[in-house]
């Protein structure tokens, strides 16, 4: 009997659907929770902070991107938007290369959503490019993400254009072919 039947529960279906989540969400792949790669906002190494590239950043709905460097299946960091908000580096043409966090973190489609929180929590990172078994970048998943799944809802927030980017890139890729 699951505890949604169990008729003496003083819990409420919220806080069950919670509970549920959170038992379950370890047996969840990464593969089916990733934004997918057609859906990732990139950015070069190379780009010039000045106020145009604040305005697409912004525009974008992302607080984090991955970056590049050369061609996009090289990531070289992370860039946090919210870096960017010190006027005085936007002044002095640095490039996005400058500013970013100079690491990228990688894990594999086929892991699960638990090992995901204990690599997020370890590493202090909020976002990982996922890669299949070639190495390939297939997509990123955020911390953002797992929690989702454990709260059973998603998280929306203002810079969110798209309640479910996953729908949005399986609508492109049916509209592609």
């Amino acid at each position: 009997k699951s505890l949604r039947e169990t008729p003496d529960v003083r819990i409420s279906p919220d806080d069950l659907k919670i509970a549920e989540n959170a038992l379950t969400y370890g047996d969840k792949l990464i593969r089916y929770y990733m934004t997918p790669r057609r859906m990732i906002t990139m950015i070069s190494a190379e780009e010039v902070v000045g106020p145009v590239l604040l305005d697409e950043l912004h525009k974008s709905g992302f607080s984090r991107l991955p970056v590049y460097q050369d061609n996009e299946d090289v990531i070289v960091g992370t860039l946090h938007v919210k870096s960017l908000l010190n006027i005085s580096e936007a002044k002095h043409g640095k490039t996005v290369g400058q500013v970013m966090q100079k690491q990228a973190y990688y894990v594999h489609e086929d892991l699960s959503l638990a090992h995901a929180l204990k690599a997020f929590l370890k590493t202090k990172r909020h976002l990982f490019i996922v890669v299949n078994q070639f190495q390939e970048i297939v997509g990123v998943i955020t911390i953002e993400d797992v929690l989702e799944q454990i709260i059973g809802q998603p998280i929306i927030d203002e810079f969110d254009q798209y309640d479910d980017l996953r729908a949005v890139a399986a609508l492109r890729a049916n509209e592609d072919r």
